[in-house]
């Protein structure tokens, strides 16, 4: 009853706040290391961020992306190469995502994890978010976050029961994506002047 509802919710603030950290650190890099105002950032992202929590699907933002280019200061040409590869290989929210599944699953069985073990699910992370769609997590739930959690000996018993909820930190999955995408589109696309 409520404690399966706390535990839920729970669940949704840790994988929600997991993505909006690498929405966050992804735009301070395009800002610092793109030469690009916070404002101006953000005002290109926008537009794709809101097609990106309405869909939760980085492949449906693409189109969103691709017209923020010239906003970001980086040409349609290099948006058009950088932005689909972006899209099919960057996930940085969702094996940030991923990895807070693992941790709040380790957590309510009360598995310690040692520095070696978060290592090892950081990269299998890393790995499995490279193979994952871009379409909305519930169609590659398991197979992007159970091998997570086996790599670091977290029982995977409970994700069923997670996918039920999976709609919520999609949204912010989808988000830190489409950020992550937009700024990695900067930093390739950096030596274009920054718009004004």
């Amino acid at each position: 009853g409520l404690w399966a509802a706390v535990t839920l919710a729970h669940y949704v603030a840790i994988v929600a706040i997991a993505c909006l950290s690498a929405a966050v650190l992804a735009a301070v890099a395009a800002i610092v290391f793109g030469r690009l105002s916070p404002l101006a950032f953000a005002r290109a992202a926008l537009p794709a961020q809101i097609v990106a929590v309405s869909t939760q699907s980085s492949l449906a933002s693409l189109p969103a992306m691709v017209e923020a280019a010239p906003a970001l200061g980086v040409t349609q040409g290099s948006a058009g190469v950088v932005l689909p590869l972006a899209v099919s290989l960057f996930r940085a929210a969702s094996a940030a995502a991923n990895m807070g599944v693992a941790v709040y699953l380790a957590g309510l069985h009360g598995i310690p994890l040692t520095p070696a073990t978060l290592v090892l699910g950081v990269l299998t992370g890393a790995a499995v978010s490279l193979a994952a769609v871009g379409l909305p997590a519930q169609v590659s739930f398991f197979a992007t976050i159970a091998p997570v959690c086996l790599a670091m000996g977290v029982p995977i018993g409970l994700l069923p029961v997670l996918l039920a909820v999976e709609t919520i930190p999609d949204i912010f999955r989808t988000f830190g994506n489409v950020t992550a995408d937009l700024a990695v589109t900067r930093l390739a696309g950096r030596g274009a002047p920054p718009p004004a």
